[in-house]
């Protein structure tokens, strides 16, 4: 993971708990789920989670109480079934591994870091920035290319608005 990222600082993960709160902090409601009416963006409650998981409880045989769902949340339930950890991760979309595999925490963290990095910004500026890390810069060489790609668009539309201005550049020219 990319250090200079804001998303990229990992909460500790060492329990249940605090796995369990991630997710509940980090993935939102679709507005399927909640209806247009309510607010975009908001938590899940523990009531919503044990929802799902009781709504497929025929297919999975899995049922559980809101009331789990929040004591596994404050880690006063620390050793659920099995079971239950596979509902849990089927109704918020993760692999089960995260909750039982360190690895599989970072990995999946990672993603949805990543996932709500791209929500908030233009996700050609992700790309990018994937595409330096891939390359092997570093979180500072990567947010220097960056910050040089934004200044360029910003030349780039000012000459766009005056064409009168020199940009800088461009063929034939000479330093």
């Amino acid at each position: 993971m990319v250090e200079g990222r804001d998303s990229g600082r990992l909460p500790p993960l060492d329990t249940l708990a605090a796995r369990l709160e991630y997710l509940f902090e980090s993935i939102r409601p679709t507005s399927e789920e909640i209806g247009e009416a309510e607010a975009a963006g908001r938590t899940y409650t523990n009531r919503e989670i044990a929802d799902k998981i009781n709504a497929v409880a025929a297919e999975t045989g899995v049922t559980i109480s809101a009331a789990y769902v929040g004591e596994l949340r404050r880690g006063v339930a620390q050793d659920p079934r099995m079971s239950h950890i596979r509902a849990l991760a089927r109704a918020f979309g993760v692999h089960s591994g995260y909750f039982v595999d360190d690895a599989a925490a970072r990995r999946i963290t990672e993603q949805i870091a990543l996932l709500s990095e791209l929500r908030r910004m233009d996700v050609r500026q992700v790309a990018l920035r994937q595409v330096l890390t891939d390359a092997g810069l570093s979180p500072t060489d990567t947010h220097l290319v960056e910050q040089m790609v934004a200044r360029l668009r910003a030349v780039a539309d000012q000459a766009a608005t005056d064409p009168a201005r020199p940009t800088g550049g461009g063929p034939g020219r000479r330093c």
